[in-house]
């Protein structure tokens, strides 16, 4: 086997000199470009310098107090953003899902008849439908009964909240069927035959049940008749 060897290269100062400057000006040498963030920095410490230190003097101690409370001044603004964002999430709203309304929409009907629409809709499969007229079979009988405000905007969380304390052994329930309800409602959750049937027993359950007291400490809504 012939070995081929190549030649050398032993440049003069001036050819290496040239060869270096050539190769150091590639871009994989350069310093990369600075972001908008560091010449926004860039501009306000020279206006900082310029401004600023000229109050001052050539102090260095000043110069660094003043340095000491500018750092605090911006960590200080961090710390209150990132609380606010904190308080103040941003949640997504399911698609599709609208906000929070009056349990009872639509022209008004008798507490029987929702409870007809429940039971149709249970024995239709549609369980979604079953536990939204169920739930409103509770505010309407809740109206009639003169234990709910007979108010456009009563929210299903408003039943949950007014029904519970008269009817103690069923306020677990109330709440979970009217959880339910707002997720079915304006969100993406959908009943199963379980559920639904636990909606419709409750319903039979409170509609048939005697009310307790009222607790006299606890401020209560009034009912307003049609």
């Amino acid at each position: 086997m012939i070995g081929i060897l190549a030649a050398p290269l032993d440049p003069a100062n001036d050819e290496a000199r040239r060869w270096a400057e050539q190769e150091l000006s590639e871009p994989d040498y350069q310093p990369p470009e600075p972001s908008w963030f560091d010449r926004f920095g860039e501009r306000l410490w020279e206006w900082i310098a310029d401004n600023v230190f000229g109050w001052f003097g050539g102090s260095d101690t000043l110069r660094a107090i003043v340095i000491v409370l500018a750092i605090a001044l911006v960590l200080g603004l961090v710390v209150v953003v990132i609380r606010h964002l904190r308080r103040n999430p941003r949640i997504p709203r399911p698609t599709g899902a609208a906000p929070s309304e009056s349990v009872l929409t639509g022209p008004a009907r008798s507490a029987a008849e929702f409870r007809s629409d429940a039971d149709t809709a249970f024995a239709a499969g549609q369980y979604d439908a079953c536990v939204l007229a169920a739930v409103r079979a509770v505010a309407r009988r809740g109206i009639e009964r003169g234990l709910l405000a007979d108010e456009p905007s009563l929210t299903a969380h408003e039943v949950a909240l007014d029904l519970g304390p008269r009817f103690p052994a069923h306020d677990a329930g109330l709440r979970r069927a009217t959880d339910l309800f707002d997720a079915i409602a304006y969100g993406d959750r959908h009943a199963s035959a379980e559920s639904a049937r636990e909606v419709l027993e409750l319903e039979r359950a409170v509609s048939s049940a005697r009310p307790a007291e009222p607790d006299v400490d606890r401020p209560r809504r009034l009912a307003v008749p049609r």
